[in-house]
């Protein structure tokens, strides 16, 4: 055989090759490719966030099942402009997946083997969200376990693979625009297997998490997230975000982060609300626009469930104003946001009027 027609036959193989491994959903190994230029570094000073060295002010959604499938995770690419366009300037992701609502709560993504590696083609979706995310001037807060997976991982040599996977795939690929809650609801009473992952010694045990985590990734700002109904507490020595949900007390001190605001529709109607509701999550957002040292990521089913009542979520997209099931949707805090605090362009939010306040 000659040697144009050797190079035609190789050509031919790799085409053939590519169409196999594509038509069976293989992937490249997480972070193949040469690592691109770092993003902007997150990092907190004094109990407020900086993103590439600016202050900045924090108004977010809890998406976290925004890497279930290459479709969803392009969905919320595609809505990013639209977020920040409304002041919306940070997104909540999990890589083990949180509560898939209606009809399967276990129905979200696991994105880690038993062993706990770090599934390639979850992790090229983490990048390509955090990337198109740090475009826009944007933070990423990245979940890495969560109680309704951690029953997927062997052992605790599993979980500490997990949690340095995760660490070392955000350096390696140069992923600064981010911080990380390792374990969220620790000490969730009805759903967690592992001993390590709820009370006693919690504090010992949340420390120990948080040291494997910073093996892998010193530079990276991380906390855990506690079940707010267990009494757990939201501090331990050696994190760098205090981490809350739902209707927790906003603490004085460190930089908090409530993950996972209270949600008030249901997975089985989602998107719908009474005007208390609506009240109730408007008055959320000013605790936290009045907390220096506070930030928040609106949680809804709406947002966060997989199919869902409506049928198609999980919703990036803001939708109607929830009026009615005809009218689903999140868009008054998109318009709260917009209309009190200002549309985000990095790293500010601009005002629209005189009337408008930000922290």
């Amino acid at each position: 055989m000659n040697g144009l027609k050797f190079r035609a036959k190789l050509a031919l193989l790799a085409i053939l090759a590519f169409g196999s491994a594509h038509a069976s959903g293989q992937t490249p190994p997480a972070g193949s490719s040469p690592p691109k230029k770092p993003t902007r570094e997150f990092e907190i000073r004094g109990d407020r966030p900086f993103l590439g060295g600016q202050p900045i002010d924090i108004w977010g959604l809890r998406c976290a099942n925004a890497l279930y499938s290459p479709a969803v995770t392009e969905r919320h690419v595609n809505n990013l402009d639209n977020m920040v366009a409304h002041g919306i300037n940070c997104i909540g992701v999990y890589i083990a997946g949180s509560n898939a609502g209606w009809p399967n709560p276990e129905g979200g993504l696991d994105g880690f083997t038993r062993h706990g590696k770090f599934k390639p083609a979850v992790a090229q979706r983490l990048e390509w969200l955090v990337r198109e995310a740090d475009k826009r001037g944007m933070v990423v807060m990245v979940g890495i376990l969560s109680p309704r997976k951690d029953q997927n991982l062997y052992d605790d040599d599993s979980i500490k693979s997990a949690i340095q996977e995760a660490g070392r795939f955000l350096v390696n690929r140069g992923l600064k625009n981010v911080f990380v809650d390792i374990m969220h609801e620790y000490d969730q009473p009805d759903r967690i297997d592992h001993v390590i992952l709820r009370e006693p010694d919690g504090e010992q045990k949340k420390a120990k998490l948080t040291k494997w985590f910073k093996e892998a990734a010193p530079d990276i700002e991380a906390g855990i997230c506690p079940n707010v109904s267990s009494g757990t507490g939201n501090s331990y020595p050696g994190m760098d975000v205090r981490i809350i949900q739902k209707q927790a007390e906003i603490p004085s001190d460190g930089f908090v982060v409530n993950v996972e605001t209270l949600r008030q529709d249901v997975f089985e109607n989602d998107g719908v609300f009474a005007e208390s509701q609506i009240a109730y999550m408007i008055n959320d957002c000013k605790r936290y626009r009045d907390a220096p040292n506070a930030v928040m990521l609106f949680h809804a089913a709406y947002i966060q469930g997989i199919t869902n009542k409506s049928g198609t979520a999980p919703h990036p997209e803001m939708g109607g104003y929830g009026a009615s099931p005809e009218d689903r949707g999140v868009r008054f805090y998109y318009d709260w946001v917009r209309d009190n605090i200002g549309r985000y362009e990095y790293p500010n939010h601009i005002k629209t009027s005189s009337e408008l306040k930000t922290k």
